[in-house]
């Protein structure tokens, strides 16, 4: 038997092949999925957002988790649902993020509509042709869920590409410095020696 192929024998003979779990999410009325656990790391609610040095129609701000600063990006920008990022902490109050990894490390958040459910497409190999089994769940697919809608699946390559990827980073680079002259201008003056004020008074 091959080890690198993903079936999977469960001990009830059901023939199936196991694909890894899928996170499957509304944007507008259509329904999108992407790896869970290997791509989606957590469903959470909007924290509170910073404003970003720049504002770009994708994106909504950033916050922080732990030392690492996280941006949030509108999906529903990039797939047309809407023009702009939604920002206002009202509209936020319902709209879940998916706090994803990124190709070659780092973390994005990425706010959608609504979360549905983490599926697991398990197609039946006898409905299947050959090797189209292997297949289900992948990039660029319809994945068929149980209650009979349809998923299509998305990648983080898709969502953010080499270049938006410097983009992001260049971005939060200057919101980074921004932050941290704020920090400087709000911080309180350092208290003054006793030999300096008498120095002041002389």
């Amino acid at each position: 038997m091959d080890h690198a192929t993903s079936q999977h024998d469960n001990g009830y003979g059901s023939g199936r092949v196991m694909r890894p779990s899928v996170m499957i999410f509304r944007v507008g009325t259509r329904q999108y999925g992407l790896p869970a656990g290997l791509v989606v790391r957590e469903c959470m609610p909007v924290p509170e957002l910073m404003p970003v040095a720049v504002a770009l129609p994708h994106v909504s701000g950033w916050f922080r988790l732990g030392a690492a600063m996280v941006v949030v990006i509108d999906l529903g920008v990039l797939l047309g649902v809407r023009a702009q990022a939604v920002r206002q902490p009202v509209d936020l109050l319902y709209c879940p993020l998916l706090l994803c990894n990124l190709p070659g490390g780092g973390s994005v958040a990425l706010l959608v509509d609504a979360v549905c459910e983490v599926a697991q497409p398990v197609p039946p190999l006898s409905a299947m042709p050959d090797g189209d089994a292997a297949q289900a769940g992948e990039p660029g697919r319809e994945l068929e869920l149980a209650d009979g809608g349809i998923a299509f699946m998305l990648r983080m390559t898709d969502i953010i590409n080499d270049d938006e990827r410097m983009r992001l980073d260049n971005l939060m680079e200057r919101t980074r410095a921004r932050a941290a002259l704020w920090a400087g201008l709000d911080a309180p003056d350092p208290p003054m020696a006793a030999g300096d004020e008498g120095e002041r008074h002389s």
